[in-house]
């Protein structure tokens, strides 16, 4: 269940990227309808990965320990640019990638602290795909896009990751099943 759920998570986010396959799925079914299932589709891949991860015992490599000091400043970064790749910001504007850029954070921090085998399939997963949609995206487009960024959206984005950070520490266990302390 963990293993398909992550093929159809990270399928469902490869479609983009095959410009026929995408234009094809968008006129047949609709832009909304196509984002609908784009986001359903993606929503039962997560949800199998969730439900079908199994942390074990089966360690790869030593855990870093000191990750655990910088974690929640680390954190702060994944979250701050996962919502400023989302709003015309400054953020967007300096680092061209900010959305994939914090998967790859996220993902290596994470496997920095997990290194039982399912951790390190899942993780390395995430921060495979963050390279790869990183390369796919500059294939695709080579045109810079203009976004007229606001001063405001970045003050947002901070406050925002500094509120997402604050409860994802303290309710961590309650949404992946897994203590941090």
């Amino acid at each position: 269940m963990f293993e398909v759920g992550i093929g159809i998570f990270f399928g469902a986010h490869l479609v983009p990227f095959i410009g026929k396959l995408r234009l094809f799925l968008q006129n047949k079914l609709g832009e909304n309808p196509y984002k609908g299932l784009f986001a359903l589709v993606s929503l039962v891949g997560l949800l199998l990965i969730i439900f079908g991860y199994d942390s074990n015992t089966n360690l790869l490599y030593a855990v870093n320990a000191s990750a655990y000091l910088y974690s929640k400043y680390i954190m702060f970064i994944f979250f701050t640019l996962l919502i400023a790749a989302n709003m015309p910001t400054y953020i967007k504007q300096t680092i061209k990638h900010p959305m994939s850029l914090g998967i790859a954070i996220w993902a290596i921090l994470h496997l920095m602290v997990n290194s039982d085998i399912s951790s390190v399939i899942l993780f390395g997963s995430f921060l495979a795909y963050s390279v790869i949609s990183v390369l796919l995206s500059e294939l695709r487009d080579s045109e810079i896009k203009e976004i007229n960024p606001k001063i405001y959206f970045d003050i947002l984005s901070v406050a925002l990751g500094a509120l997402l950070t604050f409860l994802a520490f303290n309710f961590h266990e309650y949404l992946s099943g897994v203590s941090l302390g």
